[in-house]
């Protein structure tokens, strides 16, 4: 497992969110425990499903995540304004962890801010409500690198098998 990403910290992320779900596609939010994951707090970013009509809201971003990126998107929605050109591509990229049910590993090139050099890697999966609809995307973000390193030419993502 440890292979599949770059940075082990996903991987334990990941291990985390199946041990949480149990016999369900996904975990609900409140089995998510911010003091069982310790020092991955910091590369933990929750986002908000909002639907009719769909939409997202960063709700909470770590600090490792603010730090590397150069800034907190906390309580901002995911449009044109924070993503420019790219916003399709991340809101479709959140879509599909949304209506797919399941999570996927990214690798993109963060040429929508500041500092288009940069390039991360994260993991987005799926919460869900009581109803059991997806209500939040956990996403874990780490391994920041010059975008040119991995050859990512824009944004690169895979699901995960369950």
């Amino acid at each position: 497992m440890e292979d599949l990403f770059r940075d082990a910290r996903l991987a334990r992320l990941l291990e985390y969110w199946r041990g949480k779900r149990g016999n369900r596609p996904a975990p609900a939010r409140s089995n998510i425990k911010p003091m069982e994951l310790g020092p991955l707090v910091s590369i933990i970013h929750l986002i908000d499903v909002h639907r009719d009509p769909l939409g997202f809201c960063h709700r909470l971003v770590g600090a490792e995540i603010v730090d590397r990126v150069g800034r907190d998107v906390t309580g901002k929605w995911v449009d044109e304004t924070l993503y420019g050109p790219a916003t399709n591509e991340v809101f479709d990229g959140l879509a599909a962890v949304a209506w797919e049910v399941r999570p996927y590993r990214r690798l993109a090139r963060l040429d929508w801010h500041d500092r288009p050099w940069i390039a991360m890697e994260s993991l987005e999966m799926p919460l869900l409500d009581e109803d059991g609809r997806v209500n939040m995307i956990l996403r874990g973000a780490s391994h920041f690198t010059v975008g040119a390193d991995w050859g990512v030419a824009r944004r690169m993502s895979w699901p995960i098998g369950v």
